[in-house]
C-alpha cells in the first residue's frame, strides 16, 4: 500500500461522553422535530372529537364546579379576596396540565416504539414534544379562570401578570418535566409503571391544593406542602391570574428547588439508559 492510498484511511472513534454530558444542544438543534410531535398530537386529539376545543373550556369547569360542591358547599372551605370558583378553576386547569403531561410524557417512547428503532434522533425530542399540547389547554383554561374571577368581582394586578403568571408557568412546566422523564425511561423496561403513575397521580391530587389553601393547613405542613412544585407553581399562577394571595419566597424556593433537583437526575438517568431504549422496547 502506497503512502498516498494510507493517507485515505480515515479511522471513526467510537463517541465517549461524560455522564454529566445532558446534550442539551442536541435537543435545541432538533426543536423543530419536538414541534412537529406535539402538533401531530393536537391534530390527534381533536380530530374526531365532536366538541373539538371547546373540551378546554368544559373540563376545568366540570372539575372546578365538583370541586366547589363538595370542598366549597359541603366542606364550607373558604379564600380570601377571591371567589372560590375561581380560585379552584386555576388549581384544576393546572393540575390537568401536570396530570396529561405525566402521563403522556411517560407512554410517550412505548407509543413512538417503531420510531426509537428506525430512526435515530434524540430520544429526548419525544417526552419533551408530550408536555406541549398541554399548554394550549392551560393558557384556555386560565383566561376562563381570569373571566370567572373578573365576573365574581375579582381583581387583576399588573405585577402579577407580567412576573408571577410566567413565573407559574414556567414552574408548573419544570416541576412536569422532571418526574415525566424519569417514569418515560423506566415505563420501557417495566411496563407496569404505568399503573403506578395513575395511582401517583391521584394521590398527588389531595396532596396538591387545588381545592384548598395552603394557610388552612396545619401550620407544621404548611411549609412542607411546598415541597411538591406543584403548589409553588399553583400558587403563582393564582397571583397572576386572579390576584390571590402569594406564597413566600422560601415557600417558592422550595418548591423551585425540588422541581430543579428533580429534573436534573432525571436528565441524568433518561441520558443513561437512552442507548438501551431501542434494544429493550
Amino acid at each position: 500500500m502506497t503512502a498516498t492510498n494510507a493517507a485515505d484511511w480515515v479511522v471513526n472513534d467510537s463517541e465517549r461522553r461524560s455522564r454529566l454530558d445532558l446534550q442539551l444542544a442536541q435537543l435545541w438543534r432538533h426543536r423543530e422535530l419536538a414541534f412537529f410531535f406535539a402538533l401531530r398530537d393536537v391534530r390527534v386529539r381533536y380530530k374526531q372529537a365532536l366538541l373539538g376545543g371547546a373540551w378546554a373550556v368544559l373540563q376545568p369547569l366540570v372539575g372546578a364546579l365538583t370541586f366547589t360542591i363538595v370542598f366549597n358547599r359541603v366542606a364550607n372551605i373558604e379564600v380570601e379576596g377571591t371567589s372560590y370558583f375561581a380560585f379552584v378553576i386555576v388549581g384544576t386547569v393546572a393540575w390537568n396540565y401536570v396530570s396529561t403531561a405525566v402521563n403522556n410524557g411517560t407512554s410517550s417512547l412505548l407509543y413512538n416504539g417503531e420510531l426509537l428503532t428506525k430512526v435515530s434522533f434524540p430520544r429526548l425530542v419525544l417526552p419533551i414534544a408530550a408536555a406541549l399540547p398541554g399548554l394550549l389547554d392551560l393558557t384556555i383554561g386560565l383566561v376562563v379562570a381570569f373571566v370567572a374571577s373578573l365576573v365574581t368581582g375579582g381583581s387583576l394586578s399588573l405585577t402579577g401578570v407580567l412576573v408571577a403568571l410566567p413565573l407559574g408557568l414556567l414552574l408548573l412546566v419544570v416541576g412536569a418535566i422532571g418526574p415525566m422523564l424519569y417514569l418515560s425511561a423506566k415505563v420501557v423496561k417495566y411496563r407496569d409503571v404505568m399503573v403506578l403513575v395513575g395511582f401517583g397521580l391521584q394521590v398527588m391530587l389531595f396532596l396538591t391544593p387545588i381545592a384548598y389553601p395552603v394557610s388552612q393547613l396545619p401550620e407544621a405542613w404548611q411549609t412542607v406542602a411546598y415541597i411538591n412544585p406543584a403548589a409553588g407553581a399553583v400558587g403563582l399562577l393564582r397571583v397572576g391570574v386572579i390576584d390571590s394571595t402569594a406564597p413566600t419566597i422560601g415557600q417558592l424556593g422550595i418548591s423551585a428547588g425540588v422541581a430543579l433537583v428533580i429534573l436534573l437526575l432525571s436528565l441524568l438517568s433518561f441520558r443513561a439508559h437512552e442507548r438501551e431504549f431501542a434494544d429493550v422496547i
